[in-house]
């Protein structure tokens, strides 16, 4: 039995090795480039949520695969990217998503990037949305106490119309979110 116990032991704790994850939406990605000290759970994202990433995903998305994920104190920051794929809706569950998160993680700092708007992709989708929207989004984050980094931002600035790629705004990003993790 004690032999059982410790492999349990040894086999979830480096399951849950990381202290400080990124969470969200297909951001995460450029976001994981960007930063030394944070990293997604696993470079590929799952639509099951394992992962707690996953591209075209909104914040109900989020905090329903939050919401099932265990409970796992050695979690010290979480880095958070949604908002964008449900065009910054005020009937997000932010409250929900940021108490699911605090359950979930109960030592972790909670760290949103704001993310992109004006997004034109000429295949796919269209985020259209002013900058006032966005920040009024994230304002609501930052009520209950969590953290924001600088916006990715507007994307005819920042990105070539498409924040999907190393731009240097994640450069900026992540140095905040290593600063932060300090």
């Amino acid at each position: 039995m004690k032999q059982f116990l410790l492999l349990f032991f040894i086999l979830s704790s480096s399951l849950y090795a990381n202290e400080n994850i990124i969470i969200g939406d297909s951001l995460c990605t450029f976001i994981d480039n960007a930063s030394k000290k944070a990293n997604r759970l696993a470079p590929k994202g799952d639509l099951a949520g394992t992962h707690l990433w996953y591209g075209g995903t909104t914040l109900t998305w989020l905090k329903e695969k939050v919401n099932l994920y265990p409970v796992t104190p050695t979690v010290r920051n979480v880095i958070i990217s949604t908002g964008t794929n449900s065009a910054y809706s005020t009937n997000d569950d932010i409250p929900g998503l940021v108490d699911a998160l605090k359950t979930k993680f109960p030592n972790a700092n909670l760290i949103v990037v704001p993310g992109s708007w004006w997004i034109k992709q000429p295949t796919r989708w269209v985020v259209t949305v002013s900058e006032e929207k966005v920040r009024d989004y994230y304002a609501r984050f930052e009520a209950l106490g969590v953290t924001l980094t600088t916006p990715v931002g507007d994307s005819r600035v920042c990105c070539s119309n498409d924040p999907h790629g190393n731009f240097e705004i994640y450069k900026t990003i992540g140095a905040e979110i290593d600063a932060l993790i300090n």
